[in-house]
């Protein structure tokens, strides 16, 4: 029930922040896939943005994602993400609230994320990089419109 509230919730702050996002950016893809997955207590999350520009920093692949902790608890937080049924790997940031997210680009293996693919991610907190025992952790998918 709660973590039910809690989803409900944090799609209404998604789907604002997208409304809101939209609202300012420059020209965009067709259809913006962008989506947002957090873990259960909500100290980390990873979006997956789809939007025209490429990822901060270079590259021209549109379709990235970032990874955020959002708390000073000592646990980092790692990403996971697939496109349909392949893995294309993880993500860590151990930067705590202070620090900066990190911008991670799973797809340029691939060239881009095309329309009618599904787009998997998953979330948990971990202490190190390469924790074994991940916990809190959520996933959600969606299937991308354009690509």
């Amino acid at each position: 029930m709660v973590r039910t509230v809690l989803k409900r919730v944090l799609t209404m702050l998604t789907v604002t922040t997208a409304v809101v996002m939209l609202s300012v950016s420059p020209a965009s893809a067709a259809y913006d896939d962008s989506f947002e997955v957090w873990t259960l207590d909500g100290c980390g999350s990873v979006e997956f943005v789809d939007y025209g520009e490429g990822a901060p920093g270079g590259g021209g692949n549109d379709d990235y994602a970032i990874v955020h902790d959002y708390c000073s608890d000592g646990h980092g937080v790692l990403a996971y993400a697939w496109v349909d049924i392949y893995a294309l790997g993880t993500k860590y940031n151990g930067n705590g609230l202070a620090g900066a997210p990190v911008i991670w680009d799973p797809y340029a293996v691939r060239s881009n994320v095309f329309a009618g693919e599904t787009i998997r991610l998953r979330v948990c907190l971990v202490d190190g990089a390469s924790d074994p025992t991940p916990f809190r952790c959520d996933e959600d998918e969606s299937v991308s419109v354009d690509g």
